[in-house]
């Protein structure tokens, strides 16, 4: 969140505005009425965008105010998307992605823009997190999908057993413990049950007298080796079996209830963001597909259908009006496949070698997936939006990559994942290497012990032979006496002497345990580090690009520039056409560089005539203004499929003194050829 925060506001104040921001500046400061008014004739599918700038504006009217929401909304989806790694797989491919996602140039384009699809992108990362939970595709989720939880990632090897998860093992058995001839025995090896039944321990003490102490022994050991068990193991009491009670687990009607509370959130957030913009209602059949492919049960998929009928019929009067508005979009050509790959190198280039490694890492994570979850998730959200606006754009052309932003959270998904995938057959190749040293070592210090065993035997035999011999009868007498003397102090010190063990072996086992996951901590802590330091220098590598979008240049046209350049060709009072009305955005946008000309062809402006640059008059009329004047500026489009309505009108009166060609723009000046009449 703060990379993406330090880098959304670097170099926020470009000094400039293109024609978009310019339409979000202008009617983003009308009154609710003439946004209202506007909104039935163009711009419907940013209505609440700008009811939404509408106060913001209002406070403080600036280009920096204006572009601000999309900063934090680029924060708050680069934090969702870190937050669909952790939740799909693990933190640290949760910190890739999102480290990822900041540092795509696209998306710093975008969050420095006063449009509505860095807001866009925001609410879909939300929509699709809500869509996790609801459906129970986290790893680890107790219910949800069939694809929920740990059998999504069937294929990804889970964290092997510790010494932790293995019940402790007891203190071994001693002279005491043992029953004594003609008794049954006791439960014997158990961590848990060790010495527990009274028999077995009156047995092993030899009388009640020494029964309290084993018991207490035992019973120790026994909560040691319990407290390194999970919650389900099967405990003894007595002899008998007994299944531990499981964690408490939220009944099915209060499972149902929060399922509804969260498809109702699901819901409500897909229908705002799609009343943002009609096009991000695409993502619901990314979600579906998600759905789909991880085997959602008939619950969820009744969920979401409820979720997604309620949104869709919100949306469904906003999409009407759209349609009727769509010559707004007129521009647009009809996409070709070249169109699509240049949406795929912009979201994950957009240089070679980033766009290749992006590939080659979400290759990785589809073909070989260590978390089939996240890939259920990001895959659709990459692929299907682009597809369908690709599939619709030939019916009505509408494809471009701003529309498609919000499928961009899918590919830093992928990256990481497939980062993580790698770093795993890395980490498990060292893990082999080091086992097999292990084991050779293993092998010769076992070579040693053997043989220091062997030499013992060969004493131990010879020292027999020589007893046997000499003085056989004094040493056996002098052995049971000794014998007797130690099982004697042995059952006295029995209760010490297991308690110490349990409590030796415990403490050297946890420490153990510490040890290994210091060690396994410090592993992953040093791929985690290496995974930030390759995103880092992605973005070194890049950085020119992220220069390049802080420049005025980097949009379509310079509305300061050309207001500037304008001004200072012209003089005050001198009448200026602009043709078609829409480059009138020039004057709304920086009023003051044209403040001294006199807009000669406007009838009613823009918010009394509730468009975006109001209506100008009729020729007949324009004519008449143009009675007296000498001489006349027209700024046009610099496209040669626009109709040029009011040159028209000047040919035959006035002639061409010059034109000068600017960014996006021709400014021509015409003088009259006749007497002014």
């Amino acid at each position: 969140m703060a990379v993406m925060l330090a880098l959304g506001l670097w170099g926020l104040d470009r000094g400039t505005m293109w024609r978009d921001e310019s339409a979000t500046y202008q009617m983003a400061r009308r009154t609710l009425p003439q946004i209202r008014d506007a909104l039935g004739s163009v711009d419907a599918v940013h209505g609440l965008y700008y009811l939404l700038m509408h106060p913001l504006l209002a406070l403080h009217p600036s280009e920096v105010t204006m572009r601000l929401p999309s900063v934090l909304a680029a924060v708050a989806a680069t934090a969702l998307v870190a937050a669909l790694g952790c939740r799909l797989a693990r933190p640290r491919v949760g910190l890739w992605a999102g480290l990822l996602y900041a540092a795509t140039p696209v998306v710093t384009h975008y969050a420095q823009e006063g449009r509505s699809y860095a807001l866009v992108t925001a609410g879909a990362a939300w929509a699709t997190y809500l869509l996790v939970g609801a459906a129970g595709l986290a790893v680890g989720a107790a219910t949800g999908g069939a694809a929920g939880g740990v059998r999504a990632d069937r294929s990804a090897p889970g964290p092997r057993a510790t010494p932790a998860d293995r019940p402790a093992p007891g203190p071994r058995a001693t002279p005491a413990d043992r029953s004594a001839p003609g008794q049954a025995a006791t439960p014997g090896a158990g961590a848990v049950s060790r010495a527990a039944g009274p028999a077995g321990a009156a047995g092993a003490a030899g009388g009640p007298a020494r029964s309290a102490a084993p018991d207490r022994a035992a019973g120790e050991a026994g909560r040691a080796a319990s407290d390194a068990r999970v919650r389900s193991a099967v405990l003894v009491r007595g002899g008998v079996p007994r299944v531990a009670r499981a964690a408490s687990a939220p009944g099915p009607e209060r499972a149902a209830s929060g399922a509804g509370w969260r498809w109702a959130a699901y819901g409500g957030v897909v229908a705002v963001t799609a009343l943002l913009h009609v096009f991000a209602v695409l993502m619901l059949a990314a979600h579906a597909l998600t759905l789909l492919v991880s085997r959602a049960p008939r619950r969820v998929w009744w969920g979401w259908g409820s979720a997604s009928a309620g949104a869709v019929c919100a949306v469904l009067p906003l999409a009407a009006l759209a349609r009727r508005q769509s010559a707004q979009i007129a521009w647009i050509r009809h996409p070709t496949p070249g169109r699509l790959w240049a949406v795929v190198e912009d979201f994950a280039g957009p240089s070679a070698l980033v766009l290749a490694l992006n590939l080659l890492l979400i290759a990785v994570a589809v073909v070989r997936p260590r978390w089939r979850s996240l890939t259920a998730v990001a895959l659709p959200l990459f692929c299907v939006p682009p597809v369908l606006l690709f599939a619709l754009a030939f019916h009505r052309p509408c494809f471009h990559e701003r529309y498609l932003l919000f499928a961009l959270a899918g590919i830093p998904l992928l990256a990481a994942a497939g980062v993580d995938r790698l770093a795993g057959v890395g980490m498990d190749g060292l893990a082999r290497v080091v086992a097999r040293c292990r084991g050779v070592a293993g092998v010769e210090r076992s070579a040693r012990v053997v043989a220091g065993r062997r030499a013992g035997v060969g004493v131990d035999r010879w020292a027999g032979v020589v007893s046997d011999g000499l003085v056989g009868v004094v040493a056996g007498w002098l052995a049971r006496v000794v014998a007797r003397c130690r099982a004697a102090v042995e059952a006295d010190r029995l209760a010490g002497v297991v308690t110490d063990r349990g409590r030796a072996m415990l403490a050297g086992r946890r420490a153990m345990l510490a040890r290994r996951r210091a060690v396994v901590g410090g592993r992953r802590a040093v791929v985690a580090a290496a995974g930030v330091l390759a995103v880092g220098c992605g973005f070194v590598w890049q950085l020119p690009l992220h220069q390049r979008e802080r420049e005025p240049l980097s949009r379509q046209d310079d509305l300061a520039a050309l207001a500037a350049a304008v001004g200072r060709l012209t003089r005050s009072g001198e009448p200026v056409l602009y043709d078609p009305p829409k480059e009138r955005r020039i004057a709304i946008a920086y009023p003051r560089p044209l403040a001294g000309l006199r807009d000669i062809a406007l009838g009613t402006p823009g918010p009394a005539s509730g468009t975006l640059y109001g209506v100008d008059v009729g020729p007949a009329e324009l004519l008449r203004r143009l009675g007296g004047a000498r001489s006349a500026w027209v700024i046009a489009a610099d496209e040669p499929e626009t109709r040029r309505a009011k040159t028209t009108v000047l040919t035959g009166r006035f002639r061409l003194a010059y034109s000068l060609c600017l960014p996006g723009i021709r400014l021509e000046h015409y003088v009259r050829a006749g007497p002014a009449g």
